[in-house]
């Protein structure tokens, strides 16, 4: 923390000293891009962590500065101005995630369907102040609005701005540091991942569309006092598109890029703009460049330089969680499960139950559907009849979070990991599913959570303690065992495996084997199993269920299964 605070303290001190160096033009310019910095930094948090792209910033900045210069002119004198400048602020926020709510919870992975609709949002406030000439002044704006009670001209608010965007700079930097910046950058990365742990990922993405409204409902709020006028162009398409320019360049992914290519950019455009005739097609050049060739824009190779030689990483305790799983034993049961793509079934009236503790082998000829029963059961397709139910509680139609907090686990036939994210990074957002309040997510104290699993598997397989190493550069089988780690660590009761064991090699086969059976007998766990070979169904399985043709056809110990003439003649020329 006091790192944190050294820094912040070096950065306003800077600030406040540029009006006394570049004079009072340049602060005065300064502080109009301090403020899109502050907006900018919201973008940031949307494309460059969560992994959205919102084509509508300025749309709360807009907002912000309208309310903020209502505000001003007819309650200068006020004591309400006390509450309405911060509501003037909050509203874009709450705006935004509203919209955000909206628009995630029909589209998961909604990708250029959210961004059109930011755009849209965008141009209709654009015409709204427009055309509402009574309230908004129309296309001349909204003009006279007084400066900030007790600050006379724009030297004395300069410095009001210049700490405000320290502040926001500090507050950014907490957020992406603590563990909700990690699950929103797992999000960009495998969101349909991470609801398998248990994230509200639609709920997740439109919290940081609200704190990105928030950022733009500040910098609308100084925004009408600084200039003294408000027009719909500020709210428009026009400036959305250079916030998103400015992000990009100077390194969405990184603290300091939006407010560098925002001040960098801005700054250089507001001068060379009327001097140099083909400006903004160089800008709209170079925007095209870093998005291709340098994702972390200017300011990326310059941050981590600075992480690596002043960062400091969070230290504290280790907090061992108390073990949850095996609390209660659940009972899974499909009855008369169907579903269908035109004239091909996928499940046809499938039908099994599972009371017992036990590792359940899932077996069947390739499309008989036995992928398609684990999506069935997470949530991940919906049948189109019959019924799933856990505990006596019907989780047909529940989504994949939903499920996932009743205590599902999954791991999928080809591993689903967050490849660009670290060994570390990937253990903890699956030990935080299901844990973490909301709370939780903005604190730091769960960086240093821990559980007995996470210990044993660290023990079992000593690449998982180079915490650093992005998980990209695991080999296939390291991939595996990375992903089944992830699924083990939220302690799940019923864990779903999808051939655990493909492209692995003998000795980690063998150590995967013994994990599974490790956590069978400590935990007395329910584990379900689709594999396709037989000698490991052999070696591991107390119950085996046939499937072919979307449905059941045996169900019994390994002995009588090998005994039933009706699998035999399934698995023709296999010896089981």
């Amino acid at each position: 923390m006091g790192l944190f605070l050294g820094r912040s303290i070096i950065l306003l001190l800077g600030l406040f000293a540029l009006p006394t160096l570049l004079g009072d033009f340049w602060a005065y310019q300064l502080g109009l891009y301090f403020l899109y910095s502050i907006a900018a930094l919201g973008v940031g948090i949307c494309w460059g962590q969560a992994g959205f792209l919102p084509l509508g910033q300025a749309m709360f900045l807009g907002i912000g500065a309208y309310l903020s210069g209502f505000s001003l002119i007819h309650f200068q004198d006020s004591f309400l101005l006390l509450l309405l400048l911060p509501a003037a602020a909050l509203i874009p926020g709450f705006i935004a995630f509203v919209i955000g709510l909206l628009v995630f919870r029909g589209h998961l992975e909604s990708g250029p369907f959210f961004a059109l609709i930011t755009l849209a949002l965008s141009l209709l406030t654009f015409q709204i102040a427009t055309n509402w000439v009574d309230v908004t002044g129309g296309f001349n704006g909204l003009g006279g609005i007084p400066s900030l009670p007790g600050l006379e001209g724009f030297e004395s608010l300069y410095y009001v701005v210049a700490a405000v965007l320290t502040i926001s700079i500090g507050v950014v930097a907490w957020i992406i540091k603590a563990p909700i910046g990690v699950i929103w950058r797992g999000i960009s990365e495998n969101e349909k991942r991470l609801t398998f742990f248990g994230y509200d990922t639609a709920f997740l993405k439109a919290l940081a569309f609200g704190i990105s409204g928030v950022l733009g409902g500040v910098a609308g709020v100084l925004y009408a006092p600084h200039q003294g006028l408000v027009t719909p162009n500020l709210a428009g398409f026009i400036l959305s598109a250079e916030l998103l320019i400015w992000t990009a360049v100077g390194g969405r992914k990184t603290l300091f890029g939006p407010v560098i290519g925002a001040i960098l950019v801005g700054s250089l455009t507001a001068e060379l703009r009327d001097v140099i005739p083909i400006w903004e097609l160089m800008v709209a050049a170079l925007f095209i460049f870093v998005v291709l060739f340098l994702p972390d824009g200017i300011a990326g190779w310059p941050e981590r330089l600075f992480q690596r030689v002043l960062g400091r990483r969070f230290s504290g305790d280790e907090v061992n969680l108390a073990v949850k799983i095996g609390q209660k034993s659940p009972e899974l049961e499909l009855a008369s499960c169907s579903l269908s793509i035109g004239t091909v079934d996928i499940l046809n009236q499938l039908s099994f139950r599972i009371a017992q503790p036990g590792i359940y082998c899932l077996i069947g000829p390739n499309g008989a559907g036995k992928t398609s029963t684990f999506n069935a059961i997470t949530g991940a397709v919906k049948t189109q009849a019959g019924s799933i139910n856990l505990d006596d509680e019907s989780i047909s139609g529940f989504q994949s979070h939903d499920v996932a907090m009743r205590g599902i686990g999954r791991k999928f036939q080809v591993p689903s990991i967050l490849p660009n994210l670290t060994i570390s990074e990937n253990l903890r957002t699956a030990l935080w599913g299901g844990r973490c309040s909301l709370m939780d997510l903005f604190h730091y104290t769960p960086l240093n959570w821990t559980n007995t699993i996470n210990t044993d598997l660290k023990e079992r397989f000593p690449f998982l303690i180079e915490e650093n190493k992005p998980a990209k550069e695991l080999s296939h089988g390291e991939k595996q065992v990375l992903e089944l780690s992830m699924s083990l660590l939220g302690e799940p009761r019923l864990l779903l495996l999808d051939e655990p064991c493909a492209g692995l090699s003998s000795e980690e086969t063998d150590k995967v084997i013994d994990t599974i059976r490790w956590i069978r007998s400590t935990f007395d766990s329910t584990i379900l199993v689709i594999e396709h070979d037989m000698t490991l169904v052999k070696d591991i399985a107390d119950q085996v269920i046939v499937m072919h043709q979307g449905a059941v056809l045996a169900i019994g110990g390994v002995k009588d299964i090998q005994k039933d003439s009706r699998v035999r003649e399934v698995y023709v020329g296999v010896s089981i």
